[in-house]
Order: C-alpha cells, then structure tokens, then sequence
C-alpha cells in the first residue's frame, strides 16, 4: 500500500492497519533533528523505541546492520511489533533488511525523506547492505507493508541529494514511460532547481510499483528497472561509495547505456547521444567521468544480476523499451570513454 501526497506525514499513524505492538522507528540523526518531532507526533505516541544510526552509502554495511539487531533484540522485540523506517535509501535498505531477518520477519513500513528513496529505494522490498565484494551483495526480499511518500519532507534536503532522486525518476520513465520521459528529457537541470518533482515522481512510483506487483522476486520484467545501474554501481563501489553519489554514478551509466542501445539495439543515435550528454552534465560534467579501471571491471564481473549465462544488462531499443542484451567489458570500456568526447 503507497500514500502518496503533500501532508500525508500528519496522518501517518492511522495510514496503514499496523501490528498491534510497539513502533521501532529507525533513522539518522539529521532525519530526527529536521523530522523527529512531527514523526512522533504522528505515530501518536505508538514510537516506544528508536534506534538511531548514521545515513549514507558509507554506513550501509554488516557492522551497522549488527548494531540495529542487537538494540532491537534488547529491547524485545516481539513479532507483533514492527518497524518504521525514517530517512533515505541506506536506512530504508537497511531497515528493511533488519525486519526481514529479525525474528525470521517483521512487518515494516517505510518513510522516505529522499528523492532517491522515494522514486526507488522505499518501492519494491529490495532490501540489503553493501559489502567489500560489492553494492548491495547481502540482502532479502522483503516487501513494506506500507509506504508513506510525503514531497514536503525534501524541503529539508541538500541540492546534491535532490539531483541523484531527479535521476532515479528519470531512469524509471525511460524504461517504463516513453511519453513521460520523453517530457522530461531536456529538463533535468530545470527540475532540480526548482526543487519540485511532484508531477515525475508520481508517474515514476506509479511505474515501479506496478512492475513490482507484476514481478516482485525480479525473475524477468523488473530486471530493466536496473537500467544504468550495471555500470553505475560499478563506479559507485570502485570510488568507495564517496566519490561518485549514487545518482551521480547511475546517470554515468545511464549515459553509457544509452550509447550501447545506439549501437546495439537501434535506439535513435541522435536521442541516445542527447540524452547522454545531459546525464553527463547533470553528472558533473566530463571532468567528473571515472577512468575505466580494473577496479570498475571487477565490481562489473561480480555484479549480482549476473548467471551462469553471462553478464547482461539493460538497454533501450527506443523510449519506454528495455530489452536486455549481454554486453562485455570491452564494450562497456568504450561506451564509457565515448562519453569524454560527448
């Protein structure tokens, strides 16, 4: 069940039918200091215990995860209790991941404070931390059992945050709504700087969720939701999860797949080209490009959508068609060098 709208946060606590126990809300500290209050109020005093841990890529591993477990097991949690989760992706990732193996699984409902979150991380039940092997290489399936989508929670959220969910919704569209990314392309930098994505996101939650509800374990279908996250999860892991952002990173990817598609599948080159120039600016610019390493290709070869069949990844023969094609290495090596000379 997805709430969607301004000031839905003020009714959060009659949102959904929740278990009859206690809230566990996890979030981050700059999450309770801008939202906490409101939060509380809410959950109407449902919220007997928080755990608190840090937000960001760089927190998202076992040893966080570890620390929420023990907190939750202290405080008793029972299986009629459940979990709300109050921030970005890392802590609706791992929120989620903590409900799903607490207890062999608890309900939790999400509340994302991000764009990111919003548009992806909080949609869908793709819960996980990363690990040294890679992003998200340790997780479950575990659907919410309830997401509230407030847009007046990003009031609050830095420029660069507000860039990297502009992304993700963008991503979606291409791959799910031509008409809508067809709009949407060519205002990315518009968007962002108004700080209003109203109008995108909800088309882009509206395709997500409905692929989910078709494929909700990603056997077939859902995997083109991944589209420019082979390559960009790559760079994301290879900077350490610091120097590239994951939206940052997708949007390279993106940029990257999309000349693949020009040239592998028949998407329009001079679509594909113009689009990929605009990920690349809204990126960074070609000064933030990473250089193809051995680092970037081994995080490719361990990319977790792999099988015994190869390495396939999501491209686009036109707007709002994905198809998935193997693609090597080599080829990625020079779709992403092609981006320098965009």
């Amino acid at each position: 069940m997805i709430r969607f709208g301004r000031g839905e946060l003020e009714g959060l606590g009659s949102a959904f039918p929740f278990p009859a126990g206690r809230a566990f809300l996890l979030s981050s500290p700059a999450v309770l200091g801008f939202h906490g209050e409101r939060i509380r109020a809410a959950l109407s005093g449902r919220a007997a215990v928080e755990i608190v841990f840090e937000d960001g890529e760089t927190a998202k591993t076992l040893e966080t995860l570890r620390g929420v477990l023990d907190a939750a097991l202290a405080a008793g949690i029972r299986r009629d209790d459940f979990v709300v989760a109050a921030g970005g992706g890392t802590v609706t990732d791992l929120a989620g991941f903590a409900a799903a193996i607490l207890l062999r699984g608890i309900a939790w409902y999400a509340l994302p404070t991000t764009l990111l979150g919003m548009a992806d991380a909080a949609i869908g039940g793709k819960t996980a931390v990363d690990h040294p092997a890679g992003k998200n290489m340790v997780g479950a399936f575990h659907p919410p059992a309830g997401v509230l989508i407030d847009p007046d929670l990003l009031s609050t959220l830095p420029p660069r945050r507000f860039r990297e969910g502009v992304v993700e919704i963008f991503k979606t569209l291409l791959v799910g709504s031509g008409e809508a990314a067809r709009r949407m392309a060519g205002r990315l930098e518009g968007i962002a700087g108004s700080g209003d994505a109203d109008e995108y996101l909800e088309e882009a939650i509206r395709v997500k969720s409905a692929v989910v509800e078709r494929d909700p374990r990603e056997r077939g279908e859902r995997r083109a939701l991944n589209f420019g996250h082979t390559l960009g999860h790559a760079i994301e892991a290879a900077g350490g999860f610091s120097r590239w952002s994951h939206g940052e990173a997708v949007a390279i990817g993106a940029a990257a797949a999309l000349r693949l598609s020009a040239s592998l599948c028949g998407f329009s080159p001079p679509a594909a080209g113009a689009i990929a120039r605009e990920l690349v600016a809204f990126a960074g610019g070609g000064p933030a490009l990473p250089a193809w390493s051995g680092e970037i290709e081994g995080f490719l070869s361990r990319d977790k959508k792999n099988t015994a069949a190869g390495a396939v990844a999501i491209l686009l023969a036109g707007w709002g068609q994905p198809v998935a094609r193997e693609v090597t290495p080599a080829q990625w090596k020079e779709a992403l060098e092609s981006l320098r000379d965009a």
